[in-house]
């Protein structure tokens, strides 16, 4: 600015010096107004030197630097092209979205369920056994884990194997668990089970006395053929009463009606009549072991009198015929085709078969 402010009053100068020779130049035409020189003396024209100084200076500086200033700022049109980048980024978007599809593409492995397991086969050596035969199960599957569980007639499990998925396993035909018995294989993978059920029908190397048919189905077989001898039977008003002298018993068994309850006991009759109040019309004392049980046992549930009551007939002195079962219960016929289950032991529970 200092050189630009000197260029103006060299120009100024110049330019004053031009003026001064051209008055010169008129002084040669009119000579007679060199007394008007006075008017040069006013070399007060520096002054107006200062001013246009003073104009230039503050406008033109002023003006031309406010302008290249703002030229910088146009320098923001550059970032502007910082936008395509951000469009270049922005395609790489799609790139990322190519992300999930190559995770779709993962997915099946991920989410990738076992196969369901199966059972190939599963069979038994026989299809009925008498109890305690041996039958061995043979079994191949597809699976990580297998067992066998053994099941009674009603379909709970009695017993429960852990086995190899694929082979075979020798069983024993349990003698007390009904007249079927029930083996069945479950494979396992994962959360998923196959089964399949082998089925043997328990067969008993004894028959039952009153018919096979009528056992019930949880019994289990005779351990004996069902022995006969004299024997006594007595129904009650509430209950009914046996005297058993087979397989060397000498046993009288009473039951009542009142929760199927029974209890038995030695007899003690000694063959000596016992008096006994007379019963009521169409009922009837009871007679020789059972007036006995009468007047030195007790029922259950208080006293035989008052418990089953006056017999409803008398006496009945037929053979009386008794088997038992591995379980431990045994059965007593009646007259008239009836069969009686007692539950087992010198008391508990009893029930009419037949």
């Amino acid at each position: 600015m200092l050189i630009r402010l000197w260029q103006l009053l060299i120009t100024v100068s110049i330019l004053l010096l031009v003026t001064a020779c051209q008055p010169q130049e008129s002084e040669i035409v009119e000579l007679p107004t060199l007394a008007e020189l006075p008017t040069l003396t006013p070399s007060d024209t520096p002054t107006p030197t200062n001013t246009p100084t003073d104009t230039l200076t503050p406008t033109a500086t002023d003006t031309a630097t406010a302008t290249p200033t703002s030229t910088p700022s146009l320098t923001s049109t550059p970032s502007v092209t910082a936008t395509p980048s951000v469009t270049v980024t922005s395609s790489i978007t799609p790139t990322n979205t190519l992300t999930p599809t190559s995770t779709a593409t993962n997915t099946p492995t991920l989410t990738v369920t076992p196969d369901a397991p199966q059972i190939l086969s599963f069979t038994g050596s026989v299809s009925s056994a008498a109890p305690g035969t041996n039958v061995i199960l043979r079994w191949s599957t597809v699976a990580d884990v297998a067992r066998i569980d053994q099941l009674n007639q009603q379909g709970a499990v009695a017993q429960t194997f852990s086995v190899p998925v694929s082979g075979e396993l020798t069983v024993t035909i349990p003698a007390n668990q009904g007249k079927l018995i029930v083996y069945r294989l479950i494979a396992i993978r994962g959360s998923q089970e196959a089964t399949r059920s082998v089925p043997v029908t328990v067969t008993c190397a004894i028959a039952w006395f009153f018919g096979n048919e009528f056992a019930p189905a949880n019994s289990g077989c005779p351990v004996a053929v069902g022995a006969v001898a004299a024997g006594k039977f007595q129904p009650f008003e509430r209950g009914v009463m046996f005297y058993i002298t087979a397989n060397g018993l000498n046993r009288i068994y009473g039951l009542q009606n009142d929760g199927n309850r029974y209890t038995s006991f030695v007899s003690g009759w000694d063959g000596n009549s016992m008096s006994y109040p007379d019963a009521p019309d169409n009922l009837y004392r009871p007679s020789n072991e059972f007036r006995w049980a009468f007047l030195n046992t007790n029922a259950p549930i208080g006293t035989w009198q008052s418990t089953i009551g006056w017999g409803t007939t008398e006496v009945n002195r037929n053979d009386r015929t008794i088997q038992f079962e591995d379980s431990g219960a045994f059965y007593i016929d009646a007259p008239n085709g009836g069969v009686y289950r007692f539950s087992g032991g010198d008391s508990g529970t009893w029930q009419k078969i037949k």
